[in-house]
């Protein structure tokens, strides 16, 4: 099959990890590189002050001598949520040979800031009466694989109150399965030079457009040069339609969420670059916007603070009533990606035709749910002109015919915008439902299917709109949180957990590959705080090796996750 070949090839060339380099030689557009000369924080202690043209200052002493040795001169607010004591910001550097790791991991160990992190740019995880309707094996082929979409349709088709962000590539307007399907903001203007509405941004319309900073979000070429520099700027159209594409419209396919507006959210400069600073823009739009449901099909590994700075964009714009959803990424390894990584996003896994996890998909216990997103058939951008390589690759590799906006392709990018989708028609039935607690019953709903490897139980649309309510907390939902002290560690091990509600809860020790190690018996819990302590040893009494190790505490209102490292 055209598709699978395309599968092989791609995964051949983007799977290999991405090695550490000089920071004074690093190639500016190698992808997962830093980009050169910027450093991102998260501040919450108002630790840094901007001067009226961007200088950049600190009432720490301490902090103040970092920006002058580093050479951190000016800087910018990239966002700042309402309601939330979080700032996040983008400083630069002019000083040649700047080494923004050794920048950024200087800022952290101030303990002043809550992470800090080079701008790096990140992946996207794509290998990469509707007539194309046959062609969607996953809505629901009367088989085992499908996710059971049709049904669900029967009962809940989406509100147009309920919005989906697409932070990715770009979304093409005018593409005929989308054009009706693009959200139109309510308090802005169009093309009157004003932000209408006083969310920061003039004009916006249909979205934004973070990589270069304007009002339209239609999508630019993107060259992967980890894949010859093909043209992967049709992603976010992709993505976009099989979460929402217009339905029973006598055109191409059919989107999951049939009722539900998209939210571009260009996050891809004209460079084809996808950096962390954009992307903290998008965050800061989604949770401004209160956005319901947003959709991130691209990740990069945990490095010099990624992880830390993620979780506080996730924890700002969840607080904010956003529900992320994340793909897990396509190296087929339990490595984790983030944001998918992160507490409190709904992370996505993928599935085959044959009800199987598909071969380039991650896995392990931080994966929460998995969708079919293998031979997946959907919309393509056609608001540029492609270049000839490119055209000829998705025709001989993905099934174009060269005429109509449409093609396959594989990935855990095309898993997530299938439960965010799903998510959405959840969210339209119970718009009272906090973000948390729809990701909870997206995985209590969803099919137990043995797969190889640890990646949660499979999509069932059907039972996600039409099972009860699942029991939560009074008035809003609140985190379960999670700590574990000290780590490393090398001897016992104490976890430390408070329950918003009373109810059962499980504790579990699983090795980096997934596999449990350790159930730790705790049971009926009351609401509050509670510890618990592990001596370091598996099921049969043995200590466990040296290594990485996740702490999952599961109650009915969520899972939290946390690492713990073993040192000898």
């Amino acid at each position: 099959m055209r598709l699978r070949i395309f599968t092989v090839l791609v995964l051949a060339l983007v799977a290999c990890p991405a090695r550490a380099a000089d920071p004074s030689t690093q190639d500016p557009a190698a992808p997962d590189g830093p980009v050169v000369g910027r450093v991102l924080i998260a501040d919450d202690a108002a630790c840094v002050s901007l001067g009226a043209r961007g200088e950049v200052g600190s009432h720490y002493s301490a902090v103040a001598q970092l920006f002058a040795r580093h050479g951190l001169s000016r800087g910018r607010t990239l966002c700042r949520v309402h309601d939330s004591s979080t700032r996040f910001l983008q400083l630069t550097s002019t000083r040649p040979g700047f080494d923004a790791a050794a920048a950024a991991a200087a800022l952290r160990a101030t303990g002043l800031v809550r992470a800090a992190v080079p701008d790096v740019r990140l992946r996207l995880h794509a290998v990469p009466n509707d007539p194309d309707r046959p062609l969607q094996w996953w809505v629901d082929d009367g088989g085992f694989a499908d996710v059971r979409l049709v049904p669900a349709w029967d009962v809940e088709q989406g509100s147009t109150h309920v919005r989906i962000g697409i932070m990715d590539t770009g979304v093409d307007l005018g593409h005929p399965d989308l054009a009706s399907k693009i959200w139109n903001n309510p308090g802005e203007i169009p093309a009157n030079g004003m932000d209408d509405d006083d969310n920061g941004y003039v004009d916006d319309v249909h979205g934004w457009d973070f990589g270069d900073g304007d009002a339209d979000p239609d999508p630019n070429p993107v060259p992967d040069p980890s894949v010859f520099d093909l043209d992967v700027g049709f992603h976010g159209t992709f993505v976009a339609a099989i979460a929402a594409a217009a339905t029973n419209n006598g055109e191409g396919i059919a989107g999951a969420a049939r009722n539900c507006p998209i939210v571009p959210m260009k996050v891809a400069n004209s460079a084809g670059e996808l950096t962390l600073g954009a992307i903290t823009e998008a965050f800061g739009y989604a949770a401004t916007n209160h956005i319901e449901v947003v959709n991130i099909s691209l990740g990069t590994p945990d490095s010099d603070g990624v992880a830390e700075y993620f979780q506080a964009l996730v924890d700002a714009a969840t607080a904010a009533g956003v529900l992320v959803v994340a793909s897990a990424g396509n190296d087929g390894t339990s490595d984790p990606n983030f944001p998918a990584a992160c507490t409190g996003v709904l992370s996505v896994a993928a599935t085959d035709a044959d009800n199987a996890r598909a071969e380039f998909s991650n896995f392990g216990p931080l994966v929460r749910i998995a969708a079919p997103g293998a031979a997946m058939w959907s919309a393509m951008c056609r608001n540029y002109e492609i270049d000839e390589f490119s055209q000829l690759f998705y025709e001989v590799f993905m099934g174009w015919d060269g005429i109509r906006p449409y093609m396959g392709g594989d990935g855990t990018s095309f898993s997530a915008p299938l439960v965010a989708g799903a998510c959405a028609l959840v969210r339209s039935r119970h718009p009272e439902w906090a973000p948390l607690v729809v990701s909870s019953h997206m995985v209590a709903t969803g099919d137990g299917v043995a797969y190889d490897q640890p990646i949660g139980p499979k999509l069932n649309v059907q039972r996600a709109v039409t099972d009860p309510t699942l029991a939560t907390p009074d008035g809003a939902f609140a985190h379960v949180s999670l700590n574990v002290v000290p780590n490393p560690s090398n001897e016992g091990t104490f976890i430390r957990f408070s329950l918003p509600a009373a109810g059962p809860a499980r504790l579990r020790v699983f090795d980096c590959m997934g596999r449990l190690m350790r159930e730790l018996p705790i049971g009926e819990m009351s609401a509050g705080p509670h510890a618990t302590a592990w001596d370091g040893t598996d099921a049969s009494g043995d200590p466990v090796d040296p290594g990485v190790y996740v702490v999952r505490l599961e109650t009915t209102n969520g899972a939290v996750v946390r690492r713990l490292a073993r040192v000898r």
